[in-house]
């Protein structure tokens, strides 16, 4: 158990090697998370302002445990959310990248189909710090939709 144990663990960091690579690859390490930053003091700014005008208080799909036995379950949840954020950011690129046109309408079906399994997942989520790891995905998902235009929306 121990062996089969440490070998899906090394998959595990492999994989969000992996991930990790992609997006640096096609977005430039620095790309993303200036993006992630810009998104969540846009997101705080948000709050700030709706805070002060309506007196509101604040309040990579499916992690899985296959295999694993006990208590000794690995943490995935970067790779549910890194891997999740670096398709987003795929499928928004491309849905808007005028030399895509001719994919636009299956690009558009799979981010719709994405963005609607993150959603549909993220409401089914009860831990605290679950919600919180998922906060630039959510962030990411609703400016990217935001910059869409109008037309493309319709």
């Amino acid at each position: 158990d121990q062996k089969l144990f440490a070998g899906l663990l090394i998959k595990c960091v492999v994989q969000l090697e992996l991930i990790q690579t992609i997006d640096n690859i096609v977005f430039y390490p620095a790309t993303s998370k200036k993006e992630d930053a810009e998104h969540m003091a846009a997101a705080q700014n948000s709050i700030k302002i709706k805070e002060e005008k309506y007196c509101l208080d604040k309040k990579s799909l499916l992690v899985t445990s296959a295999g694993f036995k006990g208590k000794s379950k690995p943490n995935l949840l970067k790779q549910e959310t890194s891997s999740l954020a670096c398709c987003l950011r795929i499928l928004f690129r491309m849905y808007v990248d005028e030399s895509r046109r001719e994919a636009w309408d299956a690009v558009q079906r799979r981010l719709l189909s994405v963005c609607s399994e993150a959603l549909a997942y993220f409401i089914t989520v009860n831990s605290e710090s679950h919600r919180e790891a998922w906060t630039n995905l959510l962030l990411l998902l609703l400016t990217k939709t935001l910059k869409i235009s109008d037309d493309k929306v319709r």
